[in-house]
């Protein structure tokens, strides 16, 4: 009844899906689909009702609709004829609704959404018409990719039709209109009639408005009014009597409006509903709407929700110059002090009073000399709405947060203000965009983590889930592995978390799994290891300060998000929430998720590459492993951290770790030019040079690796030494001893790269034309492989050839020989058998003798050698 164009869209294009099928509309269509069908005549197979009940049902594809009231008669001909039936539908499963035998059932925004997927799992192209006629219903049901409940998947599909040739014209003219005279009156009279009220903190808006006749079109006109007035919640009630109207909005996580149509007898989805009711008084209905909504609407927010757990102090008798150290490590403005005998909050001390008491010369006085008495304090029950003007009139930074005289958090002013922030949006313009920055993106992921993460995966952080709901400690899914669910990247590194003893959580969850469980007390970290062999890392929340640029950080326990702070790039900076009905919450305090969007790689502070210049490195290693830019600003950073000197700190173990790392990655080329790029080879080793040229060296060493590979001659040789190593030996035959240096390559490793050049000309030597096959054999066996590599790349194909050949035969063709076949053919035990049979082996490469012939040869030669003596 009433299709929409995600309604008709999806029928239409189901048929490409189920070709012996034919499309039945139940009941009306909306007017702007009547309109589209006159304009267009566009053909599809079409069954008429008439014509239904005259044949029985094989198989019904149900689509659109959780409700088999919203068939009508159709639903009628479906049960008689005991068919078969699919439910294709974005609406959510219904326990009251329809059965089916097979259920295409997600949360996505549209079902032509759905209907995408299919095409693509298919493998069928859709026709251009078809492909427009599918954008047009998701961006009507997603109210143009806008709406709270449109998803990744919602754009990816929109996406792939505009590619197979979909006209956003189509779009333009029959989804996104223009309101007609008609429909701005209607507007209007819904401004005039809107009452509005305050639910929860929330602003919401029931508008009643009496028409004349039925309203066709009065969805667009509600959500203009919707978008207009930026509502959270809006309902509209259209009464023309007996008859209410009722179309409900809502922008509100946690508010479901279907839920609340469904008591009227309508539905729909969590956000966008509607509901038609007779022979009720439109008072009575108002009435009972604002019950509904104030039934449903989530809890108000408290002090108790937004307060952090752990409450960090400075004692009383601390020195103002190591509390203004603490607050630097804490990154924080404002601490409370602690009587040192009781424990008690006595008073505060910011950063402003600490740094006025250090210029007056009282760095070695005690913070109870200076600080400000008192501590301010709030129930954890108090609504976070009522605290704004309270932070306000009394400029406090932070409060504590109670519950009976128990200290239970510390709830911080930015906090509030973003807690806040992220209701305005809902409830009007006009704040400073710049507090944008400090809001946190939330979004659920439940699905990504069910339908991306390994089994196991998903079958640990269940279990996570039920430990730290018993613990009530909060315990995040964090780092590189949110990063690749995201990106849908296969990733098994699982670290978890916790805000409090992470350590204990470790426990309970190896106990919960019967794990094992290694703790390490003084890092407050924990591996967790399962029964299959998987293991989970587990941290307490930590944040990271460092006494001078490049030193290795020192740790203290905090909060999520310092924790997540101390991270290299926005994009490892995600976290997912694991605690009760948070589960599965994305966490982005630092646009993580924008530049995962946008493809960038991005600090969190412009100090970043101070604090640890090996960021740099890393920088480029997930730029290159993930096909990402780095960010025009941490570009500018890295340049002004190089030209700052801050590698030039930097430990030689530090750095060739890091290297390390990122020439592991596959085809490693462009990562070294992309260092030399941002001014971090000559950072590394002042004498490392750049061109175009080197570029095409290391490209053909890549291609011998993998000649080298594909032919079994060996185990590869180690980066560092082939690719960064390689570099070095174009500059200049002391190069690669300055490199071994720079990096504290010490003992074997470091006699190995200071040897490249040297290996390099041993094998050059022997590449002529008229060495034999034994000579360049014995030259291949005597050097490193990188050694053999960086020669071929560096040689014409003839001598390239005769090297491959070399580097063939001296895995392949051994000494036909060994020392017992000398032996037992009577030769005396004696220094001279492996002589022999390297005499032999060379005889054979060379084509002086067969291999046959190869242990009268060695026989006769050991016997020469001892007849010499």
């Amino acid at each position: 009844m009433s299709a929409d164009f995600d309604a008709f869209a999806s029928a239409v294009c189901a048929v490409r899906l189920y070709p012996d099928h034919r499309v039945l509309f139940p009941g009306s269509m909306e007017l702007a689909v009547r309109r589209f069908r006159e304009a267009t005549a566009l053909p599809f197979p079409e069954v008429k009702l008439k014509e239904a009940r005259r044949h029985k049902l094989e198989h019904a594809v149900v689509l659109d609709t959780p409700d088999p009231a919203r068939l009508g008669e159709a639903w009628d001909l479906i049960q008689k004829s005991e068919c078969r039936i699919t439910r294709i539908d974005h609406h959510g499963l219904n326990g009251n609704g329809i059965s089916a035998d097979e259920v295409i059932v997600r949360r996505v925004g549209s079902t032509c959404t759905l209907i995408v997927d299919l095409f693509q799992k298919h493998a069928i192209d859709p026709t251009p018409e078809e492909a427009s006629l599918l954008l047009m219903g998701v961006y009507e049901d997603t109210g143009s990719l806008s709406f709270r409940d449109t998803t990744s998947e919602d754009m990816r599909a929109a996406a792939w039709l505009i590619e197979n040739g979909a006209s956003l014209e189509w779009v333009r003219r029959w989804v996104i209109k223009s309101l007609d005279p008609e429909q701005l009156v209607l507007l209007n009279a819904i401004v005039e009639g809107t009452e509005e009220r305050r639910i929860g903190g929330i602003p919401v808006a029931v508008a009643t408005v009496e028409v004349d006749r039925y309203q066709e079109e009065a969805a667009a006109v509600v959500h203009r009014w919707i978008e207009t007035f930026r509502l959270p919640v809006g309902v509209v009630l259209m009464v023309r009597a007996p008859f209410v109207q009722m179309i409900f909005r809502s922008r509100l996580a946690g508010l479901d409006v279907a839920k609340i149509a469904r008591t009227f007898g309508g539905g729909g989805h969590a956000t966008a509903a509607s509901a038609r009711l007779s022979d009720r008084m439109v008072v009575e209905v108002r009435e009972s709407v604002w019950h509904q909504i104030e039934e449903r609407m989530p809890p108000a927010a408290t002090a108790g929700d937004a307060a952090g757990r752990q409450i960090f102090t400075v004692e009383e008798d601390v020195t103002v110059g190591a509390a203004k150290s603490r607050l630097n490590e804490r990154r924080v403005n404002a601490l409370p002090v602690a009587q040192v005998s009781t424990g008690d909050l006595v008073g505060v001390v910011t950063r402003q009073l600490l740094d006025r008491a250090s210029s007056l010369g009282l760095d070695h006085r005690p913070v109870s000399t200076v600080m400000q008495p008192g501590v301010p304090k709030v129930d954890a029950g108090t609504p976070l709405e009522s605290l704004g003007d309270f932070f306000l009139e009394g400029s406090h930074r932070f409060v504590v947060v109670t519950e009976g005289k128990k200290a239970v958090g510390l709830l911080t002013r930015m906090e509030l203000f973003r807690r806040l922030f992220e209701k305005m949006p809902a409830v009007g313009a006009g704040l400073d965009h710049r507090m944008a920055a400090t809001r946190p993106v939330t979004q659920s992921v439940t699905r990504m983590l069910r339908e991306v993460a390994p089994e196991w995966v998903g079958q640990l952080l269940k279990a996570v889930h039920e430990v730290t709901n018993t613990l009530a400690s909060p315990t995040y899914l964090v780092g590189g592995v949110v990063r690749d669910l995201l990106l849908e990247r296969s990733n098994e590194d699982v670290d978890l978390v916790v805000e409090g003893d992470g350590i204990e959580v470790a426990k309970a969850l190896a106990k919960n799994l019967n794990a094992r469980c290694h703790a390490h007390q003084p890092f407050m970290t924990a591996v967790v290891t399962l029964p299959d062999g998987n293991t989970v890392d587990v941290a307490s929340a930590r944040t990271e300060f460092y006494r001078t640029p490049a030193a290795l950080p020192e740790v203290a326990t905090s909060l999520i998000r310092q924790d997540l702070y101390r991270r290299d790039f926005t994009i490892n900076a995600l976290a997912i929430s694991l605690e009760g009905e948070q589960f599965g919450r994305l966490i982005d305090f630092f646009g993580g998720r924008r530049d995962l969007s946008h493809r960038e790689i991005r600090v969190l502070h412009s100090l970043s590459f101070i604090d640890d210049p090996t960021r740099a490195i890393r920088a480029v290693r997930y730029a290159r492993r993930l096909d990402f830019d780095v960010a025009q600003d941490t570009q500018h950073l890295i340049r002004t951290a190089v030209s700052e000197g801050v590698f030039e700190r930097l430990s030689g173990q530090r750095l060739r770790r890091e290297l390390e790392q990122l020439l592991a990655e596959p085809h490693p080329t462009p990562s070294l030019a992309l260092l030399a790029d941002l001014g971090l080879l000559g950072a590394v080793c002042p004498d490392l040079v750049w061109d175009d040229g080197r570029y095409d060296f290391l490209l053909e060493v890549e291609g011998q690796l993998s000649w080298f590979l594909l032919e079994r001659l060996g185990e590869a040789p180690p980066p560092l030494f082939l690719f960064l190593g390689g570099l070095a030996t174009t500059v200049g035959a002391d190069v690669p001893a300055r490199l071994a240096e720079r990096l504290s390559l010490a003992g074997t490793a470091g006699r190995r790269m200071v040897g490249l050049c040297k290996a390099i000309e041993a094998l050059r030597a022997v590449s002529d034309p008229g060495t034999p096959l034994s000579l360049r054999v014995s030259a291949v066996e005597n050097v490193e492989s990188e050694a053999l590599l960086l020669a071929m790349a560096g040689m014409e194909m003839d001598g390239r050839r005769r090297l491959a050949e070399a580097a063939e035969a001296a895995v392949r063709r051994p000494a036909p020989i060994s020392g017992r076949h000398l032996l037992e053919a009577g030769v005396p035990e004696c220094r001279h058998i492996g002589p022999a049979i390297a005499a032999a082996r060379s005889a054979v490469l060379d084509g002086i003798i067969d291999e046959d012939s190869a242990l009268e040869f060695a026989v006769k030669a050991t016997k020469d050698l001892l007849a010499a003596e």
